[in-house]
């Protein structure tokens, strides 16, 4: 992984505030499966509230575009990018937070409708930049255990209704706006079908979901277990015309993945 000198200097500066507990960095550049486009994400650990004032102090040197308070899909965060031209995401989090997120996950065995074990991949798999006392490693060594079978048969169980099994599945929803002819919502379910069909393969394998990137590729080289024919499938339903010729293309792909469920769960 290579860092550059204006990465290197954000994470030294922030490194001697009072209110940082830890630093991580996540995403593709932590996992070593980045390429040219992809950009920094940074996790920051507070214990109390950061001020602008003190950001800016440090982004103003670093950065060219500066875009602070930032609170889209939930969280916390300052849109940057560096004067190397190399964007960065700084999203502001709380070890408490975290600790709750992976007991509601791994102790708890809550699943969610795709993606449930995002927040165990980003904890588990980030480089650890800052840890003065120990707090993030500590939380590490507390959560770290086999991928829990609870955990594992509750998110095969909940995103397989999701898929088909209960009335307002996805597979009915797409059916449905198929008839209407309703491309939009024809497209927002296949997005949510396939979020919930990637939840139940990385848990089938007992691998923390890597996220929202390079899925069909990670699935490979992450997963042991595959569904036949899986990336023929899901690049044909993707690239269908959003008619009839949808319903079949979703019937293999819920065919074969409970094909694979039936052999390995």
């Amino acid at each position: 992984m290579s860092c550059n000198a204006y990465f290197n200097r954000t994470i030294e500066w922030y490194q001697n505030f009072e209110e940082v507990d830890a630093i991580a960095l996540g995403g593709s550049k932590a996992a070593d499966w980045y390429d040219d486009t992809s950009d920094y994400d940074v996790y920051v650990y507070l214990n109390n509230d950061l001020s602008a004032e003190k950001k800016k102090s440090i982004l103003n040197q670093t950065c060219k575009h500066i875009g602070l308070g930032k609170t889209h899909w939930g969280v916390y965060w300052d849109d940057c990018i560096l004067k190397s031209g190399v964007p960065i995401e700084i999203n502001y989090m709380t070890l408490t937070n975290t600790r709750q997120s992976l007991q509601n996950t791994l102790i708890k065995y809550i699943p969610w409708g795709g993606y449930t074990t995002c927040t165990c991949r980003m904890v588990f798999n980030s480089i650890v930049l800052h840890d003065p006392k120990g707090l993030y490693n500590e939380m590490v060594t507390q959560f770290t255990m086999p991928y829990p079978e609870q955990l594992r048969k509750n998110i095969i169980s909940t995103n397989r209704e999701l898929l088909q099994g209960i009335t307002p599945s996805y597979f009915n929803q797409i059916e449905k706006a198929i008839k209407r002819n309703d491309t939009i919502s024809i497209n927002h379910r296949i997005a949510s079908f396939i979020e919930s069909y990637f939840d139940i393969l990385f848990a089938l394998n007992r691998v923390f979901h890597p996220g929202e990137k390079q899925l069909m590729r990670l699935s490979t080289q992450l997963c042991q277990w595959l569904p036949i024919d899986f990336e023929i499938n899901l690049k044909n339903l993707l690239n269908s015309n959003r008619n009839n010729k949808t319903l079949p293309i979703l019937h293999k792909l819920l065919s074969n993945i409970d094909d694979l469920i039936a052999q390995h769960l």
